[in-house]
């Protein structure tokens, strides 16, 4: 057996937190007393439920991790990290679990605690952290939230079989990306050209291909025409484009943008 001890780290480019906050207090209760704040966590996805039963068949106190919650009453205990752990020890039947409750008030508060609790877990999508986010008032969140609403984009979680519209996306990260290196303004038209070309879902290399265009390769570009190259295009553009790009070695993106211009040009000609 090797033993290593914990040290310290020392960070000398930081400047190390002092206002720690309370410290969490334990506490046992029975897990079905916990309840969950829909403003920024998600309903149970498809892998939630497989999580919850593997947990289920494989439960074990040494695998146990409290859950974090928040006391936002007398008897009101808001679950903001271990949603899954609860779920699981109510489906045993287990009548008391320990839980950690921490000091968070405010919904901005318990928002920007479960972003901090779940930020550098992989479980975690950048939707969630969108969400959280959005509803801890973030005024870059708010600002995506803006320029999706005027553009006509929804953000959502796709998954094979979801229904999917016009407009429809999952690339929250990239759009919270462009948001911020393009501003307001220019990241909406960027992302209006494909829902007016009717794109469904619109994928992350669509919005790099548009922003590349609108942004650097044609800014006096003429938007109309982009949105009907990209119409005309469709998905069977993007597929070649795919095809494009691993043939090549190359980015979607660009395959994608050098199609829509190439069309473009073309109808010019034309």
């Amino acid at each position: 057996m090797t033993l290593r001890p914990i040290k310290p780290l020392s960070f000398p480019d930081l400047s190390p937190a002092v206002q720690f906050g309370a410290r969490p207090m334990p506490k046992w209760v029975a897990p079905t007393s916990l309840m969950v704040d829909g403003t920024y966590q998600r309903d149970l996805s498809e892998r939630s439920v497989r999580l919850i039963r593997q947990t289920y068949a494989t439960f074990r106190w040494n695998r146990y991790k409290p859950p974090i919650v928040v006391q936002t009453g007398p008897a009101t205990l808001h679950v903001i990290d271990g949603q899954h752990t609860a779920i699981v020890a109510a489906s045993l039947r287990i009548p008391e679990i320990l839980i950690l409750v921490v000091d968070a008030g405010t919904l901005d508060e318990r928002a920007r605690a479960f972003v901090g609790h779940n930020t550098d877990r992989i479980m975690v999508s950048s939707f969630d952290i969108y969400k959280a986010l959005l509803a801890s008032g973030d005024p870059d969140a708010k600002d995506v939230d803006n320029v999706c609403h005027r553009a006509g984009v929804r953000i959502r979680m796709i998954s094979p079989s979801s229904a999917i519209a016009e407009g429809d996306t999952a690339a929250v990260g990239i759009i919270r990306s462009l948001v911020k290196r393009r501003g307001v303004v220019a990241a909406r038209k960027v992302l209006q050209v494909l829902v007016k070309a009717k794109r469904a879902p619109i994928t992350r290399d669509e919005i790099l291909a548009s922003d590349k265009i609108i942004c650097e390769l044609r800014t006096d570009i003429d938007l109309e025409e982009l949105t009907a190259a990209i119409r005309i295009e469709g998905a069977e553009g993007l597929n070649k484009a795919h095809a494009k790009a691993k043939e090549n070695r190359t980015r979607i993106w660009a395959e994608l943008s050098g199609r829509w211009l190439r069309r473009i040009d073309r109808s010019a000609v034309g």
